[in-house]
Formats: C-alpha cells, sequence, structure tokens
C-alpha cells in the first residue's frame, strides 16, 4: 500500500507551522517496516501561512519541475490550515494519505485522510481523527466527502469540506496511488 505521510513543525517556535515534510512511502506487508520512497518539503520562511520556499518531485516521475512545484505550494498552502503541526522539530502529529480502489479496475474511488498523533508508527491508537473524498459515480472526480472539524477551530462547516476537498483532489496528482 502507498501512502504520504506529512508532518508540519513550527521550528520557529511562533505559535504557527513553518515547514511541511511530505514522506511518500509503500508498505509491502503489514508489519513490515515501510520503504520510504520519496521527500519534499515546503517552507513559509515570512510566517504569513503561505509557502516561500518548496523542494521535490511531488508527482513522483523523477523530474522536479513546475508542475511539481504548484502542486506541492498547493498541497503545502492547504496542509498548513489544518493547524495540526508539531512545536519544534518533532515527529508526533502527522496526516497520513492514501487511495483505496473499491471498484478494482484501477483508479482511485477513495482518498482517506488521517490525522495521527503519537509515535511514528501508525496504528488505531494513534488515529485521532479520519476524513474522506469519495468518487461514486467512478468518472475521476471526487464528488463528495466526509469530514468532521479538520481544521481545528471548533466548527464543522465548508472551510473544513474544501480543505478535505483541496488535499484529496492535489493528492490524487502525485500519482502516488
Amino acid at each position: 500500500m502507498r501512502y504520504l505521510q506529512v508532518t508540519a513543525q513550527d521550528r520557529l517556535r511562533n505559535g504557527k507551522a513553518d515547514t511541511v515534510f511530505l514522506h511518500f512511502s509503500q508498505a509491502v506487508e503489514p508489519g513490515v517496516r515501510p520503504t520510504l520512497s520519496n521527500t519534499a518539503f515546503a517552507l513559509d520562511i515570512d510566517g504569513d501561512g503561505k509557502v516561500d520556499y518548496k523542494m521535490g518531485d511531488v508527482t513522483n516521475n523523477g523530474q522536479e519541475n513546475t508542475v511539481d512545484e504548484r502542486l506541492l505550494e498547493s498541497f503545502a498552502n492547504h496542509y498548513l490550515l489544518l493547524n495540526w503541526f508539531n512545536r519544534g522539530a518533532v515527529w508526533r502529529r502527522y496526516l497520513r494519505v492514501f487511495c483505496k480502489d473499491f471498484y478494482a479496475d484501477g483508479t482511485p474511488d477513495t482518498v482517506r485522510l488521517e490525522l495521527h498523533e503519537g509515535g511514528a508508527v501508525t496504528s488505531e491508537r494513534s488515529l485521532v481523527s479520519w476524513h474522506a473524498a469519495y468518487d461514486f459515480d467512478n468518472d475521476g472526480k471526487l464528488e463528495w466527502n466526509i469530514h468532521h472539524d479538520v481544521n481545528q477551530d471548533g466548527v464543522i462547516d465548508r472551510v473544513d469540506d474544501r480543505l478535505v476537498q483541496r488535499l484529496a483532489d492535489t493528492f490524487l496528482q502525485f500519482n502516488w496511488k
């Protein structure tokens, strides 16, 4: 199973996330440590909540180009809005993103976003909440999603809906299915 693990950190310790790390991993068997296949990162240097510097091949095609930059910037900017980050250079809070193909036709039908808090190993005990976007008619577009208060602001609203949708849509463009 392929998945993306995203970790944000407040390395400046000013109460806002400034660094976003993306780790593209592949788990071969349950219980066996996953293989890290690719990495990328984005930085908000001036603290305005928007990415200023980014680096990485997020389309996983072996080339880093403007498409990668655009997708990484979009994904990281939306991730910063989640307010799910670690104070300092800690790795306890993270988002795990992966696809499911329920129709078994080679195209993803569901993108699941899981917020975890705990050690580096994903487990049911570390799961804080999950959110998902669905393609019910198998047309390649995610039309519907299930979400809770994904941005941690105490309100379940359209903002949460849009964040789940944008993160899921961008993840599919990473070609890490």
